[in-house]
């Protein structure tokens, strides 16, 4: 038995290649069980559904002063979404705002980014977390709807009414 180099170079190269397919199909099968298992939880192609559910703005106690408006935002798709602005038909300047105290203990709301909608999740807008601050229409009276543009990253464009209420002691119902 001769000991021949390309003989054995080409043993060494077969071997490599059959181990590198091997694993190349070992990788390939896995991706794929991981790919049908998260298709088979009802995760894949599951957009973000948005739906935005009561919608109130509050009647400043001085008519056409600063106001808050707040909403129940609820996404029943399986891909999380992102509410980046808020358009409101009448009434001025309305922005995305969060709930932030000073070392007073005095109250305030802040500029925010966008808000996050998680997946299967919600969002309960409140006068402690984020909120659409507007210039409130001195026009607007209780129970008048007032009409909103939530501007959303996957879902697009969601137009809702909010009811108009006077404020109140404590948060309206």
């Amino acid at each position: 038995m001769t000991n021949d180099p390309t003989s054995s170079a080409r043993r060494r190269r077969t071997r490599e290649a059959t181990t590198t397919g091997a694993v190349v199909v070992l990788a390939s099968l896995a991706a794929v069980g991981a790919l049908s298992a998260w298709t088979a939880a009802g995760y894949a192609g599951s957009p973000a559904r948005i739906e935005v559910r009561e919608g109130r703005v509050l009647l400043p106690v001085v008519p056409g002063r600063t106001t808050n408006a707040y909403f129940r935002i609820v996404n029943t798709g399986g891909s999380p979404d992102r509410l980046l602005s808020v358009t409101v038909r009448s009434g001025r300047d309305p922005g995305l705002t969060v709930h932030r105290m000073n070392t007073s203990n005095g109250a305030y709301r802040e500029r925010s980014g966008p808000v996050d909608i998680p997946a299967y999740g919600e969002v309960e807008m409140s006068p402690h977390g984020s909120a659409v601050t507007l210039g409130a229409d001195p026009a607007w009276q209780p129970g008048e709807r007032v009409t909103f543009t939530l501007d959303f990253r996957r879902a697009g464009e969601v137009t809702v009414d909010a009811v108009a209420r006077p404020v109140t002691l404590g948060f309206p119902p």
